[in-house]
């Protein structure tokens, strides 16, 4: 059962989640991420968080249209989108997407990225995504479909990950190591349509990239 966690960060092109949408089994919006479905001309199955960002007109639109919704208090440790990933992981759902979790404020993109690890720790695959990034955490293995020249970023976020070896990047990996610190992995690229990713241990940040600028 899949998942779509809609958050209340950038989302510049909705056209380009429309078959996101569609695949979806379950759509719960993270508080101000209602505005983003209002928009979509989607209605969620559920809207939760504190209701900080949502906004008056668009929270009397989901009371006004029976949308289920669950109000935490102001004053809680957990944020929303944490909250919208523990409500699809209790009601079953083994993949999970989150749009609008990216956005200004780093410390939420980098909470929601974090996020990854709490999904697959319960044993579900966490993507996040949006126009020009396909974000992930592995501690095994992934198969990543793509364009040929498509950007591939590895990184570690332990502090080694041992045993990587890659198919399909120009870069090839044989059982190699990545040190916490020293972003080596940095702009691989696909050289097929499609690439494996394998480790033996740790906990590799998987990135892949749809534009080529570089920093």
């Amino acid at each position: 059962m899949k998942a779509l966690i809609i958050s209340n960060g950038e989302i510049m092109d909705y056209r380009f989640y429309e078959d996101l949408i569609v695949e979806s089994d379950l759509i719960i919006c993270a508080d101000g991420g209602a505005k983003h479905a209002d928009k979509m001309g989607i209605i969620p199955n559920v809207v939760l968080g504190d209701f900080d960002s949502i906004g008056h007109d668009c929270f009397n639109n989901v009371k006004n249209t029976n949308i289920k919704y669950i109000q935490y208090s102001t004053d809680k440790d957990k944020t929303d989108t944490q909250l919208g990933v523990e409500y699809a992981i209790e009601n079953g759902c083994n993949e999970i997407v989150l749009i609008g979790s990216l956005g200004t404020r780093f410390d939420h993109s980098f909470a929601n990225i974090s996020l990854l690890k709490y999904i697959i720790d319960r044993g579900a695959i966490g993507t996040v995504l949006n126009e020009h990034n396909e974000i992930h955490i592995i501690r095994d293995y992934i198969k990543l479909k793509g364009k040929i020249g498509d950007i591939i970023s590895l990184l570690p976020i332990t502090k080694n990950v041992e045993g990587i070896s890659t198919i399909g990047l120009r870069y090839a990996l044989q059982n190699a190591q990545m040190i916490l610190g020293m972003p080596n992995g940095v702009s691989n690229v696909l050289i097929e349509e499609e690439a494996k990713i394998h480790i033996k241990s740790g906990l590799l940040l998987v990135i892949k990239a749809r534009d080529s600028y570089n920093i």
